[in-house]
């Protein structure tokens, strides 16, 4: 940990936007031009980078500390040897005074939460897609780009498979699947915490919000306890291809990369999520740049290329309006080059320009690059009108703070009974009022496809879910919701239609099936012809279509193998029935008896394994804590899975490993001619 000196702990003011006047009046956040960032000498990085053992220096860290929280990026002017870190204004969340800062030691560690890095690459998903084909980029390049990554994930496979080539089919699965990281992230917690994918704790929203990210995370990604045996699809390919088998030649390696090979397609095809070559995704920062320009260089080799000359297009995630998403040019300036992966925004700006995206800022926001050309040379940046709120949009609002000292003064003139009642309900508060995110999410896209993209209603209903100050999953910080009256007015106007099909997310889908047969019908949004075709209208077919043909292609992969089993593996029993053989033959019957007491007990588990799979099981498991239903969901309609693939992934977990603990713990037969490890084999 890092503990910096009292002295060295200093606060300083924000940079504002020099094009406006503010008097004695805050600031809104969008013309604080380097909004929850602050500065960290090079020394106390330095010192970060040793402590955790990284292997390049990080000029950006995410972290907490003097009771203030955001994005610490380096000082360049600084060169003393001992740690010094400057708070500015937006960062400060409790104030505390020099005394107190200097009675409590802990108050001035240096809690590191994240440490700039390049994630790449950048996945598409519908969002971006309907955003860039608004702002002018043509539907054809969705269609090209989405059979481009079909064919580097998938055909390579496909050709090496005839010729056994284990080597190429192995590291394309390592690479794809994401092993490493999830190795990795395994054996170093400090990893999953501080280089884990871009993403907060909270499971909301954030697979349908950020960049798609496959790798798992948490205790779910460990291996089986009892035989070793990987969670994951992927690392489970790449373990039978390390102890040398070939899926020619092995049914059981054939069967599982031919899921994998399956679940790539998926990935790609169900919701278009199409990994783009030239592209990252950084932390932002405040820069000295011109305005229009950004500076990015990254500390290892990077796809992005630092190219001068370039032009990228930018967005962070939701990207729900026009503005979302902007095309900036990126610049090369030698004095920036110590400032390696993050992006850097000008401060000379009117605006800042991580506000226009999203309404982000500068405490650790992410920000999505990409320079592929057919993404950007026909794109257009749309007019600023969509980056604020819609006229009128406040009186949709409600406010409901509470500072603590109007707490103190109400709670003094109150007896013991109504001083614990008062106060529970001021912290349940939040507890109680519903989540709407997700629904203003639906609403939002079923607007965009009926009206348009740019109408006032989608702005109005993207506004609600995207804005960080409004949006229901800031509302327990900023005390700030949609009034009720508000919420029940829009929910009677979309109640009755569906989120449009080529929008639709494959459970949603199924919940939209499940639906039906509940006789909950909801009609499908009609595009009038005058808003032209809809981007995903047309990708969403040719996805589907691909999807099919892949498919058939991988069903089509044969095996050489003449039995299910593999010989080497059957080997120890084959050798255990001949000699129990023998010595029954001879009169001997204990060796032969305890093999027929163990095959039994395999075949029991291998039915209880089987019974899982069974269709239409209810949930009969579930993991304390977890989060197995997205919050905010407005579907009336909840059903049970349809079979054991359809439970939360945690579930389907914890259910398999019950009978992997049966299987190793629960033989209960006295062995003598067995020894464990046989009895194991």
């Amino acid at each position: 940990m890092v503990v910096f000196e009292t002295a060295n702990i200093h606060f300083i003011d924000d940079t504002l936007s020099k094009s406006q006047h503010y008097g004695n009046s805050a600031p809104p956040s969008k013309h604080v031009m380097n909004d929850g960032c602050g500065l960290i000498n090079r020394a106390a990085l330095r010192s970060i980078q040793e402590r955790k053992g990284l292997q390049s220096f990080p000029t950006a860290v995410q972290g907490r500390i003097a009771g203030a929280k955001g994005l610490w990026i380096l000082n360049p002017n600084d060169q003393e040897d001992r740690p010094h870190i400057w708070i500015t204004t937006s960062q400060v969340k409790i104030r505390y005074t020099e005394k107190e800062l200097d009675e409590d030691p802990s108050r001035r560690i240096f809690d590191l939460l994240r440490v700039a890095q390049v994630k790449e690459p950048v996945r598409l998903s519908t969002q971006p897609i309907v955003n860039f084909a608004h702002n002018g980029v043509p539907h054809t390049v969705f269609t090209e780009l989405l059979q481009e990554s079909l064919k580097s994930s998938i055909d390579h496979v496909l050709d090496e498979w005839e010729s056994d080539n284990a080597v190429a089919m192995s590291s394309m699965v390592f690479k794809e699947g994401g092993v490493g990281n999830i190795r990795k992230r395994r054996d170093d917690r400090f990893s999953e915490r501080n280089f884990g994918s871009f993403r907060d704790t909270e499971e909301t929203e954030e697979g349908f919000w950020t960049s798609y990210g496959f790798v798992p995370s948490g205790d779910v990604s460990d291996p089986d306890p009892n035989s070793g045996w990987p969670t994951e699809l992927a690392e489970q390919v790449v373990e039978l291809f390390q102890a040398g088998f070939i899926p020619s030649k092995c049914s059981y390696l054939a069967s599982l990369l031919k899921s994998y090979l399956k679940i790539v397609v998926k990935r790609i095809t169900q919701g278009s999520h199409i990994p783009i070559k030239h592209s990252a995704e950084v932390f932002a920062a405040p820069g000295t740049l011109k305005p229009g320009e950004v500076f990015f260089r990254s500390s290892q080799q990077c796809a992005l290329i630092d190219d001068p000359a370039i032009t990228d297009n930018i967005f962070r995630f939701p990207i729900k309006v026009p503005s979302d998403a902007r095309l900036v040019k990126a610049v090369d300036y030698p004095q920036l080059r110590d400032f390696t992966d993050v992006l850097l925004f000008s401060v000379l700006e009117e605006r800042s320009q991580a506000s226009i995206l999203a309404g982000g800022d500068y405490d650790g926001d992410t920000m999505c690059m990409i320079a592929e050309p057919r993404l950007v040379n026909t794109f257009r940046n749309s007019d600023l009108y969509f980056a604020d709120p819609p006229a009128g949009f406040e009186k949709h609002l409600e406010t409901a703070v509470c500072r603590g000292r109007e707490i103190l003064n109400t709670m003094s003139s109150l007896n013991e009974v109504e001083r614990t009642r008062e106060l529970q309900m001021i912290l349940l508060d939040t507890l109680t009022r519903e989540d709407h995110c997700g629904s203003y999410s639906i609403m939002s896209d079923i607007a965009a496809y009926m009206h348009g993209y740019d109408s006032i209603k989608t702005h109005y209903l993207s506004y609600i879910v995207s804005t960080r100050h409004f949006n229901e999953l800031d509302a327990a910080k900023s005390g700030i919701h949609v009034r009720k009256d508000v919420w029940r007015k829009d929910w009677q106007e979309f109640r009755y239609l569906d989120q449009p099909a080529c929008m639709k997310k494959p459970e949603a889908k199924r919940r939209r099936r499940d639906r039906k047969q509940l006789q909950l019908q909801k009609q499908e949004p009609e595009r009038p012809q005058d808003l032209g075709i809809f981007v995903l209208d047309v990708l969403s077919p040719f996805a589907k279509h691909q999807e099919e043909r892949y498919t058939r292609l991988i069903e089509r992969l044969e095996t050489d193998a003449t039995a299910d089993c593999d010989p080497a593996l059957l080997a120890p029993l084959r050798n255990a029935d001949r000699r129990a053989s023998v010595l029954r033959d001879e009169g001997q019957r204990g060796m032969w008896n305890e093999l027929e007491h163990l095959k039994a007990f395999v075949e029991m588990n291998r039915e209880s394994w089987a019974s899982l799979f069974l269709p239409k099981r209810p949930i009969t498991t579930s993991i304390p804590g977890s989060q197995l239903t997205r919050a905010g969901s407005q579907d009336l309609s909840p059903s049970p899975p349809q079979d054991f693939f359809d439970l939360p992934k945690a579930v389907q977990i914890q259910e398999k490993r019950g009978i992997s603990d049966e299987f190793w713990n629960k033989f209960q037969y006295q062995l003598k001619h067995f020894d464990e490890d046989e009895a194991r084999r």
